[in-house]
């Protein structure tokens, strides 16, 4: 009798901390659109999604600021792409098909004695394009409002031990290699990142994708980025 009491008072407050919370949506760089509930001391708690076209992209929670519990993310097509346990520090499902056209090199480490796991973002490919890839355009088009066609890019991440990412996106411009530094939003949503691991020990390491940006004006129907292999 005093467990079911217990278990009861526990939903109870967890309804009721659920009331507290106000829900808040945004428009993310590329246009998906967020949404999360964040308490009366301005933390965020609660569910926390993004979706485009009322498909989701990416769903999960958080508990006092911190991400808690599993986090889904998706490809395009609906099916799961990842699906990591913030709780048990776990990663229980991963699309190895998808993400193995990703470069990924280890500075320094040798590939024959290398024995350990890659860094993977917590979010889909796709929507890990898509957000840098908007950061791209906006810094293209900042330059030059005038500037269309697709531009390959060769987007690179260099993560260290910790997880922390800084991006980087190469491109030709007439015969010539240049370099924008990209700076990715996290007021809304932050990257989050498994760092890679060596015999255990996590690593320092670079994620590579190659994409395409659509710099032109009209909206219609059009998908401004793809990931593809050159």
């Amino acid at each position: 009798m005093y467990a079911i009491s217990k278990s009861i008072l526990v939903v109870g407050l967890s309804c009721l901390t659920l009331l507290f919370n106000k829900e808040i949506s945004a428009t993310l760089s590329d246009n998906s659109k967020v949404i999360y509930n964040m308490s009366e001391d301005k933390k965020l708690n609660g569910p926390f999604a993004i979706t485009r076209e009322d498909k989701v992209l990416l769903r999960g929670s958080y508990k006092d600021d911190r991400r808690s519990g599993n986090w889904y993310c998706f490809n395009p097509d609906g099916s799961v792409y990842m699906r990591y346990n913030y709780d048990q520090k776990k990663l229980v499902v991963l699309d190895t098909a998808r993400v193995a056209r990703a470069i990924v090199e280890f500075p320094g480490i040798k590939e024959e004695s290398a024995n350990g796991s890659i860094p993977v973002p917590v979010c889909s490919i796709d929507q890990y394009v898509s957000l840098l890839g908007s950061e791209f355009r906006r810094l293209i088009l900042a330059e030059n409002k005038n500037a269309e066609g697709v531009v390959p890019v060769e987007l690179i991440a260099n993560i260290d031990k910790n997880g922390k990412a800084t991006y980087t996106g190469n491109y030709d411009a007439e015969g010539v290699t240049m370099t924008k530094r990209l700076k990715p939003d996290v007021k809304l949503f932050n990257i989050e990142w498994l760092p890679a691991t060596m015999s255990g020990k996590p690593v320092e390491a670079v994620f590579k994708v190659n994409m395409s940006v659509d710099l032109s004006s009209d909206d219609v129907g059009r998908q401004r980025f793809r990931w593809t292999n050159y």
